[in-house]
């Protein structure tokens, strides 16, 4: 009686050619994973009619120490200018794991986004890359290596990523960015960086925003960042002042969000923030509420209100009220000065818990 085959011999020869080859490819992509540079921050800068683009990787020196080190160059063309940087770093640059591309003013507003359309069409970047512009140069602010070690750039980076649904700063990523362009209006906003100095130590200031529509701009300070904050993003922690009589102390954020309506029929836009905080403030006596209420309601309108004035007068609609008016079925979108004819009505509703 013949013993039944295992493996046939034709199958067998297939699995171990197989079998080399798989192993060859790993090996293959092993190695082409460690002749690229990985950057950890990015900058892009318009200069008259060239781009300059800025990237920061880790690099190991002698003794085996670790150092941030920055490169720039400058083209016509992202493309090119990202081929000279992979010869001056010495291996292919991969910019997936980059964590932040600083843009300056000039590209967000006179480049049409030709050169972030590079960045995010080709999927060169991570969806979740952070995007920031900055007061200084983005040169100034990606090349520094701060107090503590860390190249600026990186910093800001993991800074960023571990702000989410924080008061005052709204990190925006490069898919955030797209996304509020298809927004009628066209605005996006985002963290402004600058890059300060105090006895011979740098450090990072992020607590002010700039807003665009990619051709205007404007600066908004901490306290309309504040209102913008309020209106635009889901808060769970931060805090804010009261003050009355001679009380002052500050609440926990436990949470808070806005929200716009606008009737069809209609050119008032409603606008609601509802906030639930808490005193944080340790003292004998228990706080007036209803006073301390009063206070904070203020406080919040005002941010909001100094953050939409700053943007209307620059012709930039933040809060997206074109974008609500068309999601209503309101027609006023369709008229040019649509901003100039809606009325903002503003409701804060505070609950202590």
């Amino acid at each position: 009686m013949k013993k039944p085959k295992i493996i046939n011999k034709k199958w067998l020869v297939i699995f171990i050619i197989s079998l080399i080859l798989i192993t060859f490819s790993f090996l293959d992509e092993q190695k082409s994973i460690a002749a690229r540079t990985i950057v950890l921050a990015l900058s892009l800068d318009k200069i008259e009619d060239e781009y300059e683009v800025g990237v920061q990787v880790l690099k190991t020196t002698g003794e085996k120490q670790l150092q941030y080190i920055t490169y720039f160059s400058k083209g016509d063309n992202v493309s090119d200018i990202l081929e000279r940087l992979s010869y001056d770093t010495g291996s292919k640059i991969a910019l997936c794991h980059a964590t932040v591309l600083i843009v300056s003013q000039d590209v967000l507003n006179k480049d049409n986004d030709k050169a972030m359309n590079f960045f995010f069409e080709g999927e060169v970047l991570c969806n979740n890359t952070m995007v920031v512009t900055s007061k200084q140069s983005p040169r100034e602010v990606l090349a520094p290596t701060l107090s503590n070690g860390i190249g600026s750039g990186y910093y800001l980076g993991q800074i960023l990523h571990n702000m989410v649904g924080d008061f005052g700063i709204i990190p925006i990523t490069i898919k955030d960015y797209f996304k509020n362009k298809y927004h009628i209006g066209k605005c996006v906003y985002l963290p402004c960086v600058s890059l300060e100095n105090d006895d011979g130590t740098s450090y990072l200031n992020i607590t002010e925003s700039y807003v665009s529509d990619g051709s205007n701009g404007v600066l908004l300070s901490e306290n309309a960042t504040k209102g913008l904050s309020l209106v635009l993003n889901k808060l769970s922690n931060g805090t804010l002042p009261y003050q009355y009589e001679s009380s002052v102390g500050e609440l926990d954020i436990v949470k808070s969000k806005g929200n716009i309506k606008i009737e069809k029929d209609s050119e008032k836009a409603k606008l609601e923030i509802n906030a639930t905080l808490k005193d944080n403030t340790y003292v004998p006596d228990k706080i007036n509420e209803e006073l301390c209420k009063e206070d904070v309601d203020e406080r919040i309108k005002s941010y909001i209100e100094e953050c939409y004035t700053t943007c209307k007068d620059a012709g930039l609609d933040v809060f997206y009220l074109g974008q609500r008016c068309y999601a209503y079925g309101n027609d006023l979108y369709k008229d040019p000065d649509y901003l100039d004819k809606i009325e903002l009505e503003l409701k804060v509703n505070i609950k202590m818990k």
